[in-house]
């Protein structure tokens, strides 16, 4: 069953048709990734559903009762309301239907006969609403949620409207998620969040029990949350099943399928023109009518249109250095009286690919701006090796002049170009015609973003430092930055948020985090590997610490072999009594947790028959009790279950 459909869509801004047509359906809990060129209309889309903008022709239709959840991109706060207040606003409809139980519960203890069926068959109806919204585990919600995507618990009861803008954005994100609508709509929803809250926002997604339409530019996010993608491209809308990187290859594929189709019509419609023409007014004119006749009722197809356009980034020559770019020892960081980072110690060597990541607030781009020369440290000593001319990258990209042109700004940075070669530079980063021209403070995040970029390539620095480099770029302008870091020889450091960004180019990751900087070899998912290793093993530490606490029984004495010696399990004999031992262990373990579900689903069973029992059902209380009790039941039995599939496994 959809939850959205939309048909004919057509929208036109100023002189540009925006959607011309455009049709689109999304399934109840289905997760769509909404994906396409920036300017295209994505952000559009998502303001037409809510209802922000009009069409100018079609419908759009959501199912009857759906909820919508939309996180507006400037949130606005009531005065004197908290982050917790207006997070909790998103459980107005789980406060609804408690209250909606309890007086249809009060109703059923007073009715009988027919009326008493039909309270029964609403209270079923409402208690699976409760369920499927989570509404029994509701007031826990707010608080994961507000940890899990990076808000700490020092601004929960401060006022929302003094928060700074990521926060805000955030505790917007917050509410929507905590409401679990029908359909979420959510337009860059990981921009403002680190990546641990990334990782967190992923798995919430997975889970939730909500149709999502999703713009993002993270292909991660997008591989492990979607099941389609949606392409905005020439104001229409093409559905592709699958994931992101499915999505790459089929739309290669399709175009390919497309492509050969048109050519085939186009040579095949070519040799009945020219037969037609050839043969009108010889002895085979009826047979060349008959061909046009038949050829007038052909539906041509329209040649397939495959968008290449992308930056062409390329990095002139820049001048070796010596082998190591920067030191830095005892270094401290921060602003003012703040201490962010203390007493680090930071390598980078010729050719070094490293990237940055922790928390928000951590202080990875003040690391990153004193590492390039842009603020000075609190303590400490750089050194900067033979050579090592720093190109930097602003994430704010404050560096452009607001009255500037992409023309101006470049000529400003090189006098000595000519205007030719500054017009063949901006063409490369998809500035050509009159778009030189334009004023930088009209230009969009990711035009921005580019004329930063073909200002930074110009100046061949020897080593780059980069902040957030793919914040507002498109899916193909990413890969085209990723190609050109990938061949430039010098050192590379970079503050970044995306993972497939990092795989792709880190060799090293920094580690920022409650003001120590830690280094580790590899990339991201390498990281991510090794930090999940030191949790595993500071919990078996802890586990082990905790049994030895208890009192043990004595340990049974090894037992002789015939020739008189004790087998204490030496050599391959031992590993393989120890495999034994092991392969035991985990069958127990499974055996065991087999009749822990055995007995929880039994449980289950008889609260289900509680609910049902009249004495129950008719007293609100007690059929609220009964409910909070299945649900927690509920989620034993699915972290049993889901423990079950890892030792049987």
């Amino acid at each position: 069953m959809s939850v959205l459909n939309i048909t004919g869509l057509k929208k036109i801004l100023g002189s540009q048709e925006i959607f011309r047509g455009a049709d689109l359906r999304v399934e109840r809990e289905e997760k769509v990734g909404l994906v396409g060129r920036n300017g295209e209309g994505k952000t559009t889309l998502l303001r037409l559903i809510e209802g922000e903008e009009h069409l100018d022709a079609g419908t759009i239709t959501l199912s009857k009762g759906t909820r919508l959840g939309y996180v507006v991109q400037r949130p606005d706060f009531p005065a004197g309301m908290t982050v917790r207040q207006w997070v909790e606003k998103g459980l107005d409809e789980v406060h609804r239907l408690e209250a909606e139980l309890e007086r249809v519960g009060n109703r059923m203890g007073e009715a009988d006969g027919e009326e008493l069926d039909a309270l029964m068959h609403l209270h079923g109806q409402l208690t699976e609403r409760m369920e499927h919204i989570g509404g029994w585990e509701a007031e826990r919600r707010v608080e994961t949620v507000l940890s899990g995507i990076g808000l700490p618990t020092s601004l929960w009861d401060r006022e929302a409207n003094t928060l700074s803008g990521g926060e805000k954005s955030r505790t917007a994100l917050a509410r929507e998620l905590v409401s679990v609508p029908d359909l979420l709509l959510l337009d860059e929803p990981t921009n403002h969040l680190d990546l641990a809250g990334i990782e967190w926002l992923e798995s919430y997604l997975n889970e939730m029990k909500s149709a999502v339409l999703l713009v993002s530019h993270d292909r991660r996010l997008l591989d492990r949350v979607v099941d389609t993608i949606v392409e905005v491209e020439r104001g229409m809308l093409h559905r592709y099943p699958g994931a992101y990187s499915a999505y790459v290859r089929r739309k290669e594929e399709r175009y390919h399928e497309e492509y050969r189709a048109w050519e085939q019509q186009t040579q095949e419609i070519r040799r009945e023109e020219n037969f037609i023409k050839k043969h009108m007014g010889s002895q085979r004119t009826a047979e060349a009518k008959g061909r046009r006749k038949k050829l007038s009722h052909i539906v041509r197809l329209e040649r397939p249109y495959n968008d290449v356009r992308r930056p062409i980034i390329k990095m002139g020559a820049v001048e070796r250095g010596g082998e190591q770019v920067l030191e830095a020892t005892g270094l401290s960081v921060g602003y003012g009286e703040k201490v962010l980072i203390s007493d680090a110690t930071v390598r980078i060597g010729r050719g070094e690919r490293i990237g940055i990541v922790g928390p928000n607030g951590s202080g990875k781009t003040t690391l990153l701006r004193v590492l390039a020369g842009r603020a000075a440290p609190l303590a400490g000593e750089l050194r900067a090796g033979y050579r090592a001319q720093c190109g930097y990258y602003d994430q704010e990209i404050a560096d452009l002049r607001e009255d500037g042109t992409p023309f101006t700004e470049i000529r400003r940075d090189q006098p000595q170009l000519t205007d030719l070669e500054i017009r063949n530079h901006l063409a490369r980063f998809l500035f050509r015609g009159s778009d030189i021209d334009l004023p930088v403070s009209g230009l969009s995040g990711g035009e921005r973003a580019r004329l930063a970029l073909a200002r930074l390539v110009l100046s061949k620095p020897s080593w780059l430092a980069l902040d957030e480099p793919t914040n507002h770029l498109d899916l193909p302008a990413r890969t085209a930055l990723e190609e050109m870091l990938s061949e430039f020889p010098g050192a590379l450091v970079c503050v970044s948020h995306d993972r497939a960004f990092l795989d792709a180019l880190s060799t090293t990751i920094l580690e920022v985090k409650a003001g120590e900087v830690r280094t580790f070899r590899g990339n991201y998912s390498e990281y991510r590997a090794a930090i999940l290793a030191e949790e595993e093993e500071r919990a078996a530490k802890a586990s082990k610490a905790q049994k030895a606490s208890r009192p043990t029984a004595p340990k049974a004495k090894a037992s002789p072999t015939p020739n008189g010696k004790t087998d204490r399990g030496a050599g391959s004999k031992g590993k393989r009594r120890g495999k034994d031992r092991d392969a035991a262990r985990a069958a127990r373990k499974v055996a065991k947790l087999e009749e822990e579900i055995i007995a929880l689903e039994e449980k289950r069973g008889a609260l289900l028959e509680r609910l049902a029992d009249e004495a129950v059902y008719r007293d609100p209380d007690a059929a609220r009790e009964a409910q909070y009790e299945l649900a927690e039941l509920e989620r034993d039995l699915e972290d049993k279950n889901r423990e079950w599939e890892r030792f049987a496994g």
